[in-house]
């Protein structure tokens, strides 16, 4: 069953980009691939078992001709939204003048759009010589290609390739959001950008922990049966094991990251007291090491799991998306307060009764939402994407999760998603408004370009969107 959702999955969000990345260049962007150079490099490392792929451009700013190469394995990757054979042509060219051969055996060209049907060999052997062959079957790939060969890959890796398409949909999104500046907009045009202000500091620390005795632990007192699943997992054991809760951190490499001072708070109790050092945030931020960032990353949405738990926010453990629980046992349905223009409601949880027998019920309905965390020059930003979740107990998925969220993705238009980022990023900058101005991650407010606030919210049906307007209140 998970199987076969994963490969839903997959074909749902590879599709969404190309679509995405089509749109893009259809309005004149083709540059988007340089905002996504970074983000294939773990699904190739994967699908082609290229452990030493970098981005080129890291080694040599605009690194001429091709993006990726791994010099080991001697592969090598131009990534593009343009199909033409004149860019592949190009191409092939520029890696033949420049005798890129001498150092890479292969060369692969991405395309992010869906690629033409055929391509001439023969126009593209006029620029080939002895020393190099380029097949244009095998060699010019798409998304679609990468699904294919993704397909062959164990559950496991599947779900890791499914993290990193999940990302670089985001990135995608955020890039068409970022550079809607500079279009003509005859509407008003509200991203779903949300600014974030970063902690000053990262601590880290060596880890301590000895996973055969932790796990040997976690079954006699947790009552954890099986093997674990990754490091983290044995790391958030140890935790348990020591009475810490907190999902505030990364480990990496056998080091724990957070954002949180390591000696103040208990997770200490699984690293090297002696070990633990501050680094600022921008040794991370800009850094030039894909590693770091990602480590940042992934700080940025276990903070945020972290900080929204007070708030009845979970994040799914499985797919790694947010969603509103009940705030008490028992209860029918959650509303919460937020401000736009004006005051509303919006109900984010609900019970659902079956129809045939209304003592019995039939689901739970949660807003849900994604959040990826991206910078765009020297600001980074969180990407909103709301949906909704059905769950048969408040927690894991209903078997009926496709079907109803088809239902409900047909009753709604685009002011009902705008209002249900709005509503999201409204919510997310209220979760620490009352701390302390220099406490650690903090959610500002939404990006907007060229904004005429022509369409603002006005209540709605019972369907989950606004239900109440209130009292005038002040603009998000």
């Amino acid at each position: 069953m998970r199987q076969l959702e994963v490969e839903n999955q997959l074909r749902d969000v590879v599709g969404r980009i190309i679509l995405q990345v089509e749109l893009a260049t259809s309005q004149g962007r083709t540059d988007i691939n340089l905002a996504l150079e970074d983000a294939f490099i773990p699904i190739l490392k994967s699908v082609y078992n290229l452990p030493h792929l970098i981005n080129l451009n890291r080694k040599q700013k605009n690194f001429p001709g091709i993006d990726l190469g791994d010099d080991h394995d001697r592969v090598a990757f131009q990534i593009t939204s343009t199909t033409t054979l004149e860019k592949v042509k190009f191409t092939v060219r520029q890696f033949m003048d420049r005798a890129y051969y001498n150092t890479f055996d292969e060369l692969f060209i991405l395309m992010l759009g869906q690629k033409q049907s055929s391509y001439s060999q023969a126009s593209v052997n006029e620029h080939l010589t002895s020393k190099f062959a380029f097949n244009c079957k095998k060699h010019i790939i798409d998304l679609g290609d990468l699904l294919g060969q993704v397909s062959g890959l164990r559950l496991a890796a599947q779900e890791r390739v499914l993290s990193e398409f999940r990302h670089i949909l985001g990135e995608v999104d955020a890039y068409i959001s970022y550079s809607s500046e500079s279009l003509a907009a005859p509407t008003a045009i509200t991203s779903n950008l949300q600014q974030i202000r970063l902690p000053k500091t990262v601590y880290v620390g060596e880890l301590t922990i000895d996973d055969k005795k932790v796990i040997a632990q976690a079954k006699t007192k947790l009552g954890y049966k099986g093997k674990a699943r990754s490091r983290r997992s044995v790391v958030k054991m140890a935790l348990l094991l020591n009475g810490v809760e907190s999902d505030a951190w990364v480990c990496h490499d056998n080091k724990l990251f957070s954002f949180q001072d390591i000696e103040q708070c208990g997770l200490i109790s699984v690293v090297d007291a002696g070990s633990v050092e501050p680094l600022g945030i921008a040794d991370l931020a800009k850094s030039t090491e894909l590693d770091n960032v990602n480590i940042l990353k992934q700080l940025l949405s276990a903070e945020t799991r972290e900080q929204l738990k007070q708030h009845h926010v979970r994040m799914h453990t499985m797919d790694g998306f947010f969603f509103f629980g009940p705030t008490a046992e028992a209860q029918l349905e959650r509303k919460e307060t937020w401000v736009g223009k004006k005051t509303a409601i919006r109900r984010v949880y609900e019970v659902k009764y079956q129809k045939k027998d209304p003592t019995k019920i039939a689901h739970h309905r949660h807003l849900s939402f994604e959040l990826t965390f991206t910078k765009l020059d020297d600001t980074w930003y969180a990407q909103i994407v709301p949906s909704w979740y059905y769950s048969y107990d408040g927690y894991r998925r209903s078997h009926w999760h496709d079907d109803l969220l088809s239902q409900q993705k047909r009753l709604e238009h685009n002011l009902t998603v705008r209002n249900m980022v709005r509503f999201v990023a409204y919510f997310l900058s209220e979760t620490n408004k009352n701390e302390d101005e220099d406490c650690g991650l903090r959610f500002l407010s939404l990006v907007e370009f060229n904004v005429r606030e022509t369409d603002e919210a006005e209540p709605v049906d019972d369907d989950g969107e606004d239900v109440t307007d209130m009292a005038e209140g002040t603009a998000a």
